[in-house]
């Protein structure tokens, strides 16, 4: 596969991470490629097992449509930067990022929907209203989409910790916490990577596939503390 004929992504020409591109082979960048399997199979768990995740204890466990929802973005992540660590192109960076958009977004809507800001109804038009502002941006201004990112990261969790501290729910904050400190964890090995601080780019790992793997792992944790919450009420 000749990748060189499709637009590049905008980390080119310069290498986009540690790890030396494979250049003529189908995959340029094979640990940063494959160490997104933790994310397919998770998407694929959930959508397979949604409706082993209704346990009628909270709005996330009231149906399967939440964990589909949520194995959707998973999956869509795992295979979007699959593919964009396989090409280097501008439409595999569009499909990772937005990929992860998918993810924090959700955390950021249903976060709106426990603190009662928005109905069940109203979820899907809100999830699916921001996540298409958010993959326009990444055509038109790509340049941002990290730092984009790391905003709706930061909303999701000043929302959960804001919540944990007005609710009068029962819900388990030892798996917020893990989730934090794994991805905090993730984001500073991938800044060694990144920066090439921490580099062996020929190596059978490296920073930038740790970060899929930790990143995978916080995404679970934090399923976990919404799917702990033991019954909603309304915040104060």
């Amino acid at each position: 596969m000749d990748w060189t004929t499709w637009k590049p992504a905008t980390c080119l020409p310069d290498n986009c991470w540690c790890e030396a591109a494979r250049v003529g082979k189908l995959i340029l960048e094979p640990v940063n490629t494959w160490s997104n399997l933790g994310f397919i199979l998770l998407g694929i768990y959930f959508l397979i097992n949604a409706q082993k995740f209704v346990l009628n204890q909270n709005i996330l466990s009231s149906s399967s449509t939440y964990s589909r929802i949520y194995g959707f973005a998973l999956l869509f992540v795992g295979l979007g930067s699959f593919f964009y660590h396989a090409s280097q192109t501008f439409i595999g960076q569009w499909f990772d990022v937005f990929g992860m958009y998918l993810v924090s977004v959700f955390y950021i809507c249903y976060n709106l929907l426990r603190a009662k800001k928005i109905k069940e109804l109203q979820f899907k038009y809100y999830y699916l209203g921001i996540c298409i502002f958010l993959g326009l941006v990444l055509v038109y201004i790509p340049q941002i989409r990290r730092e984009l990112f790391g905003v709706t990261i930061i909303i999701a969790v000043i929302q959960s910790v804001w919540l944990a501290k007005r609710s009068t729910t029962t819900i388990k904050t030892k798996y917020l916490i893990g989730s934090v400190v794994s991805y905090l964890t993730a984001q500073t090995i991938w800044l060694l990577d990144k920066n090439k601080i921490w580099c062996d780019p020929y190596g059978w790992i490296n920073g930038h596939g740790i970060w899929h793997i930790l990143c995978a792992f916080a995404a679970i944790l934090i399923y976990l503390y919404f799917q702990s919450e033991e019954q909603h009420s309304p915040v104060a």
